[in-house]
């Protein structure tokens, strides 16, 4: 009787370990992928959130649609073409720099209410309706988001 494994099981359990490896090691890429792109993601949703509530906090009567802003022939409440997240640590030279840009459309529906009187009809707007939509790219391709507010 022979103690110990023959050259070809050992070959054999080498290209099966082999194999796992790769395997597991396209699992990481995959998972390192989605991960960097859930915070892109995330990151695009906080810029959104932030800018929508920097304009609530200014108040709904300075809410008021420019046209043709920097971001081209849109009817826009605010635009920056330029907003940069980074991912990562400076410290160890692994930052990931993103760019956004972010463009704020007024809605066409406002909350209004309307008093006529007998000698003169008033118009209060108490809300505006605001979409803020965040593009960038990952991996040469376009992304974007888009959150809605009420500001009162």
């Amino acid at each position: 009787m022979k103690k110990g494994f023959g050259i070809l099981e050992v070959l054999i359990a080498a290209v099966v370990l082999g194999f796992l490896i790769i395997g597991l090691n396209k699992l990481q890429l995959g998972n390192r992928e989605a991960l960097l792109r859930v915070r892109e993601r995330d990151a695009a949703s906080f810029i959104a959130q932030h800018v929508l509530d920097s304009l609530g906090a200014v108040g709904i009567n300075s809410i008021e649609e420019k046209q043709k802003d920097k971001c081209g022939n849109k009817m826009l409440v605010h635009c920056n073409p330029d907003y940069t997240y980074y991912f990562g640590n400076d410290k160890e030279g692994i930052s990931a720099p993103v760019s956004y840009r972010v463009e704020v459309e007024l809605l066409t529906t406002s909350f209004k209410q309307e008093d006529n009187t007998k000698f003169e009809k008033l118009e209060n707007i108490y809300a505006k309706s605001l979409k803020a939509t965040v593009l960038w790219k990952y991996k040469g391709q376009d992304q974007s988001i888009q959150v809605a507010k009420v500001v009162r």
